[in-house]
């Protein structure tokens, strides 16, 4: 991954203590934590209830059809036509 973005935070003795012991024992620098910490706090959720509002929406408008004896196969030969 490149990093692209810096910036700076400030942490008070107590929190910079913490961080500074995870990094050791995970063999990570501070800012692989903190990075990993947002991918796991904020992204996941956001992809999740993306993609659980995608499945929301599929769902709606596909309602009462019948999806039985469909030729999956046929239909994606066909649509590689065009």
């Amino acid at each position: 991954m490149l990093l692209t973005r810096r910036t700076n935070v400030l942490f008070d003795e107590t929190d910079y203590a913490t961080l500074l012991m995870y990094s050791q024992e995970r063999g990570e620098t501070i800012g692989e934590l903190i990075r990993n910490a947002i991918k796991k706090t904020y992204k996941a959720k956001k992809v999740l209830n993306a993609n659980e509002k995608a499945y929301r929406m599929i769902r709606k408008a596909t309602k009462g059809l019948d999806f039985t004896g469909i030729d999956y196969k046929e239909l994606i030969n066909y649509g590689r036509k065009y």
